[in-house]
């Protein structure tokens, strides 16, 4: 377990050690934070105006999944940088979701209700089954770390969206350059992490969030966002760019 390695190397915890185990997963709390609220001004619009636009609301479903995902697994190995991570978003995903939910079309209310109940019935189902059947606190780990890399693969699924449009397009309009430069820095921050505390669940998967960063900063710079990309109906603002990428973390 995470935390228990922790408790037990304290004595002997030198400079890195602490940089690694403590001052790297404290600064991925902070930055998921930001990552996790950058959607909330684009959905404060939304409330305000009473019409969903041009607002994606799955990707807000895809926080919630993602992030109560992570808290199991958290909570599962007495991880507490996993936990403070993961709960603010979760927060912030039903606030978003719910607040979205109300001015979507019928499509896009089925589509977001489809997904809740897939990622529902697939994290409750582990959760259950590790209360139920299982005894040992390492396959208890396992189910569980297997659970979140699973929801998180669905949820790379619109990075790699994007990522197509850009090369398609040669634009990078729906690509928003701080929140590259975020997914990267809290990628490899999970992953010294990870990697000290030897946890492969949380170091591959963020390895992999921060390649998906570094290649969108690389996107920018060979695809200039073209000027003539306007939405219909004025000024997009942050709002689609923040909600297209991958905020993962673990």
């Amino acid at each position: 377990m995470a935390m228990r390695r922790l408790l037990d190397d304290h004595d002997d915890m030198d400079f890195k050690e602490v940089l690694l185990k403590h001052i790297a997963p404290g600064l991925g709390c902070i930055i998921a934070f930001l990552m996790f609220v950058s959607p909330l001004k684009a959905v404060l619009q939304v409330r305000a105006s009473k019409h969903l636009g041009d607002l994606n609301p799955l990707p807000l479903v895809a926080i919630i999944a993602n992030c109560a995902a992570w808290l199991l697994y958290g909570c599962i190995n007495a991880d507490p940088y996993v936990i403070l991570a993961n709960e603010p978003g979760l927060l912030l995903g039903v606030f978003m979701t719910v607040s979205s939910y109300g001015f979507a079309d019928p499509r896009a209310r089925d589509l977001m209700l489809k997904a809740l109940l897939f990622f529902t019935v697939i994290i409750s189902g582990a959760g259950i089954t590790i209360a139920l059947f299982v005894e040992r606190d390492h396959t208890a780990s396992l189910i569980s770390g297997y659970t979140a890399v699973f929801v998180l693969l669905c949820y790379y699924g619109a990075p790699l969206s994007t990522i197509s449009e850009v090369v398609r397009s040669r634009s990078s309009a729906s690509l928003f350059w701080p929140i590259s430069v975020m997914n990267t820095v809290n990628g490899l921050l999970w992953v010294a992490y990870g990697t000290a505390v030897e946890d492969l669940f949380i170091a591959v998967p963020n390895a992999i969030g921060a390649t998906f960063g570094l290649i969108q900063l690389v996107l920018i710079q060979c695809y200039p966002a073209k000027k003539a990309v306007v939405a219909v109906g004025g000024d997009r603002g942050d709002s689609d760019p923040l909600l297209q990428d991958s905020k993962h973390v673990a």
